[in-house]
This record gives structure tokens, C-alpha cells and sequence, in this order.
């Protein structure tokens, strides 16, 4: 009998291993912990992997995590495990942490953060001082955050951020402060959610990130259509804007207000609003206007009031063959759907194939093989 021999992985081989369980969600943290207990080898190329983006959607776990992270005073970690934080998700948290601890947590994984969603409770302005060193940061979630922070120091802090694409605001944002419109936006920022309350006096001095293409408006206090045409009457906004989603969870949204979409912004490619605030006049606007919009994807979203659509099938399909030319699809939020409507629907998927077919079969066309051309559902 030969004793047992302990034998040597290459490093590589076990990394290798270690990327598979990394993809793995369900179990991902778990068994990534326990890699690092193997050896000091295996801890070494586990370690990054169980820190990149953890789980602490609890009280107990977000404790531990806190006290590794940021040990007491007296205790320090050999490694920075902080610069191993890539994603934190703090949204599953309401009384767990405090301000302080917040703030000092953003301060120990600003170096390599990219994506955070803040806590509901414990993200204030004393966490913007951090926050504006995480200069990493691509995605930015303030949506759940409870306490109203000024406007212009957020923005102040943001305006470091220069690698940041994607941001959600507070739902106690006051837009249209003054201040702010002197304040740069980070320059990458593409996608921006809005939500808070505007001065309908100051709307026309809003600035817009000048990269903008995706716009969402949710929990916003006052869409009346004045308000919301001044916001969208700037020229920018209808030059570089793509995409617009208009939530259900808005006050003050009337069907006149989404009539006035298309008249500031003809060049978006993507619209989603709530089904019950689209009427039939919508459409009959849209047949006398040329050229056509540039819209290719119209999306009829939870409604603010009644679950039912406020159209007739047959003024949406009357607008196809003009002002709605390009559109290509449909989409519908199941909530929406009635066995009558699925009926409608089939009518409207059937005149958007029809079409597609009609002009892949001229010289030069191209139809679209990537299944997106009809009815869907959200």
C-alpha cells in the first residue's frame, strides 16, 4: 500500500474550475466559500470570484459581509478585499445599516465597483462623498432610495463618474433646481431614469446628459401635458433620444400628453407607454403626419387606472401604411389581455407580417430575421 499523495493542480487548471462554478447562481456563493477552504492555492483563485459580486440579501449576511469588508479598528485584512467588489446589490435592505456604515462600506469597494443599487433607508448625502471616488461605476440605482437628497450635490458627485451609463434617481429628486442645470452630467451617461417632482417654471431651463438615447419617466409627480411638452420640447432631447418609457406610476398623465410624443420627438425608435392612455386619437394624429416616424417598436405598458386599452384595432392598423410606417412590433403587458384581444392582436400581427413580407420582396430590402417583427408580450 502506497500512501496517499496530495496532488498539484496547475493554477490555471484550477481557475478554470472556479470560472464554471461562478456561473452557477443558484449555489454560486456557497460553494465558492467553500473553494477557498480547500487550500491556500484554491483560496487564492476563488477568493476574487466569491467578493465580485456578493450576496447580501439578508440581515446576517450583510453583517458578515460589513465586518469583512470593513473590519472593527485593531483588525485588518492581509488582502483589500474590497477592490474584489465589482457589483452590489443593497436593494433586499431597509433597517440592516445605517448611514455611516453606508458610506464607509461605498469608501471600501469604490476602487473597482461598477454596478450599485442603494438601500432604501440608509443611502443619504452622507454617502456622496464615496460614492463620487467609485469613478468604475457603469450602472448607478438610486430608485429606492427614501431620503431626498439635493439635487445639485448629487449631480456634483456624478459629474465624476465618468464611466457611468445607466442611472436611476431618487424618487425625491427635485429636477428643475437651478443650481444643478451648472453642473455637468458624466458624459458616457446613455440611459436615465427620472423620477421626483419638476417646478413647472423652471422645466425650460432642465439640461439633458448630452449623450442621452434611453429615457424612462417613473413616479414623477406632475406629467400634465404642458409639463411633459416643455421637458421633451428640447431640441437635444429630439435629436439623440431613441428610446422612451413612460411608467404607469406617474401622476397627472392624461392621453393628451402622449399624443404630444411624436410632434417633439419623431426620431425615437422605441416607445412604451401605459395601454390606458392611449386613445384613437393618437393614431388619427399620426395618419397625416409625414414623413413617416422613425418609431419601429411600440409598447403598451401597465396602465395607470383601468386594465383595458382606450383604441380600437382598426385605428392602429389604419396608421401602418403612414405615420406608423416603419413599425415592425407590438407589444402588449399580459395584464392587458382579454381572449377579445387576443383576437385584435392576431389582426394587428397578421398586418405587420403582411408588410414585412411586401417589402422583403423588394429589390435591395431587408426583412427581419431576428423574429421581431409582429405582436409580443411583456
Amino acid at each position: 500500500m502506497h500512501p496517499s499523495r496530495h496532488i498539484n493542480l496547475p493554477t490555471e487548471l484550477i481557475v478554470k474550475i472556479v470560472s464554471y462554478v461562478d456561473g452557477d447562481e443558484l449555489d454560486r456563493q456557497q460553494t465558492l466559500y467553500a473553494c477557498c477552504l480547500v487550500s491556500h492555492q484554491w483560496y487564492s483563485a476563488a477568493i476574487a470570484s466569491l467578493y465580485e459580486r456578493p450576496r447580501v440579501d439578508s440581515g446576517v449576511s450583510f453583517k458578515r459581509f460589513t465586518e469583512t469588508i470593513s473590519p472593527p479598528l485593531g483588525r485588518k485584512n492581509k488582502l483589500n478585499l474590497g477592490s474584489f467588489v465589482h457589483r452590489l446589490n443593497l436593494s433586499h435592505l431597509v433597517h440592516h445599516s445605517s448611514n455611516s456604515l453606508t458610506a464607509r462600506l461605498l469608501g471600501r469597494v469604490k476602487e473597482n465597483l461598477e454596478v450599485f443599487i442603494a438601500p432604501t433607508l440608509t443611502f443619504s448625502i452622507n454617502s456622496l462623498p464615496a460614492l463620487s471616488k467609485c469613478t468604475h461605476l457603469r450602472i448607478l440605482d438610486l430608485a429606492l432610495v427614501n431620503e431626498a437628497i439635493p439635487f445639485p450635490n448629487l449631480k456634483q458627485a456624478l459629474s465624476r463618474l465618468h464611466k457611468l451609463v445607466t442611472l436611476r434617481l431618487p424618487q425625491s429628486t427635485i429636477l428643475t433646481d437651478p443650481e444643478s442645470s451648472k453642473i455637468p452630467w458624466p458624459p458616457s451617461l446613455h440611459r436615465l431614469q427620472i423620477s421626483g417632482r419638476f417646478n413647472p417654471l423652471l422645466i425650460p431651463t432642465f439640461s439633458w446628459p448630452p449623450a442621452l438615447t434611453s429615457l424612462t419617466l417613473k413616479n414623477c409627480s406632475s406629467l400634465s401635458v404642458s409639463n411633459l411638452s416643455s421637458l421633451m420640447s428640447s431640441p437635444q432631447l429630439g435629436e439623440s433620444l431613441q428610446r422612451l418609457t413612460i411608467s404607469g406610476a406617474n401622476r397627472d398623465l392624461a392621453p393628451e400628453s402622449i399624443n404630444a410624443i411624436p410632434a417633439f420627438l419623431p426620431n425615437l425608435k422605441f416607445l412604451s407607454v401605459p395601454g390606458d392612455m392611449v386613445e384613437d386619437s393618437f393614431f388619427i394624429i399620426l395618419c397625416h403626419v409625414s414623413p413617416p416616424l422613425a418609431l419601429e417598436i411600440l409598447e403598451f405598458g401597465l396602465p395607470c387606472v383601468d386594465l383595458k386599452l382606450s383604441f380600437e384595432t382598426k385605428t392602429l392598423i389604419g396608421a401602418l401604411d403612414t405615420g406608423l410606417a416603419r413599425l415592425r412590433s407590438v407589444g402588449f403587458v399580459e395584464d392587458l389581455v382579454t381572449d377579445e384581444r387576443l383576437e385584435e392582436d392576431e389582426e394587428i400581427d397578421e398586418a405587420l407580417q403582411e408588410r414585412d413580407k411586401r417589402r422583403s420582396s423588394q429589390p435591395g430590402a431587408k426583412s427581419h430575421d431576428d423574429g421581431q417583427v409582429g405582436v409580443y408580450y411583456i
